[in-house]
């Protein structure tokens, strides 16, 4: 994101250490840990990276200002960066002008992993149809599996190693009961126990994901306080204080808070109290929070994103997208 040198007023990224124009200290340097692209020149690596086909074939053009129809693309003109789709007809959309790098890249990144998802999950399809051509419904049921993948990664990315081990855990106990009752119990056949049992542990695998979603996320929503001009914040179960002097955040033990808001945290909670938020103390635009939290929070960390490699065996159909829209 751009941001102004306070110095000398030039435009700047937040991820400059320093000002390019005046040398000037940024103060609100962002250091990235999550890898993901910030520059066109970052952008063709991670395409590179992920074995995708060259650009004619994807129809995705980084750094290029490519003028024939169907085609998406970026590339820099007098210190601007154009972030553009043709259509099918020759006409050209302009997604984003500007001198925000970060921002310009990001748009035809989220346009290019949206579509390599497209691409495999029409590869899926086609692989069912194929190999039964009478069954149609397989083309539905490859798309569903598929997406059942990418949102069960998600959820299980998104609620960590120890939520996973809990769903484990929780997922077998009734598995263990069920087991052990059809084992010593009489039954008759007309009762049919493993049909019911099964629509039961469905819904309890969904009502538990569901749960331990909600719990993480209520973790992982920060909550601030503020007592005698000091703010803190808790997040994930750790507390941490803001420093007026570093213009960040640092943990902080709980027996160090203040006794008033162990006692009483509602009473200093903004959202309760209704004080008027300082958006400078957000607790996820902080340094330590990207250089320490923010890689194992995000669902884009560089550790996802072998979910967008591509096999050099596949083929690209870039026919498939639709060309008429604006994006």
């Amino acid at each position: 994101m751009e941001i102004k040198c306070e110095f000398c007023g030039a435009y700047i990224n937040d991820t400059d250490a320093t000002c390019p124009n005046c040398g000037a200290v940024n103060e609100h340097h962002k250091r990235t840990a999550d890898h993901t692209p910030q520059t066109i020149e970052e952008l063709k690596q991670w395409y590179e990276d992920r074995h995708l086909p060259p650009y004619d074939v994807t129809r995705f053009y980084i750094g290029v200002n490519y003028q024939a129809p169907k085609a998406f693309g970026i590339y820099e003109d007098n210190g601007k960066f154009i972030v553009y789709k043709n259509k099918a007809d020759g006409s050209r959309t302009i997604r984003y002008q500007g001198r925000d790098e970060a921002y310009a890249v990001n748009e035809l990144y989220l346009k290019l992993k949206s579509e390599i998802l497209n691409q495999k999950s029409h590869q899926n399809s086609g692989y069912s149809e194929r190999s039964n051509p009478k069954n149609k419904s397989g083309i539905g049921k490859g798309i569903l599996a598929i997406m059942c993948f990418y949102l069960f990664g998600g959820i299980i990315s998104y609620i960590g190693p120890i939520g996973l081990v809990l769903f484990i855990a929780l997922a077998g106990l009734p598995l263990i009961i069920y087991a052990f009752i059809d084992k010593h119990a009489n039954k008759r056949k007309s009762d049919n126990p493993g049909k019911k049992f099964g629509k039961f542990y469905i819904v309890y695998l969904v009502a538990l994901m569901a749960i331990l979603v909600t719990v993480t996320a209520y973790r992982h929503t920060p909550r601030y306080y503020k007592y005698d001009n000091s703010v803190y914040c808790l997040y994930d179960g750790d507390y941490y204080e803001y420093n007026d002097y570093s213009n960040d955040y640092s943990p902080i033990n709980k027996d160090y808070l203040p006794v008033e808001i162990v006692n009483n945290g509602p009473d200093y909670e903004y959202d309760t109290k209704g004080l008027t938020w300082d958006s400078g103390y957000t607790f996820e635009d902080s340094d330590y929070y990207e250089e320490n939290l923010r890689s194992s929070d995000s669902w884009d960390s560089s550790d996802s994103d072998s979910s967008y490699d591509w096999d050099s065996g596949s083929d690209w159909d870039s026919g498939g997208s639709d060309w008429d829209s604006d994006w």
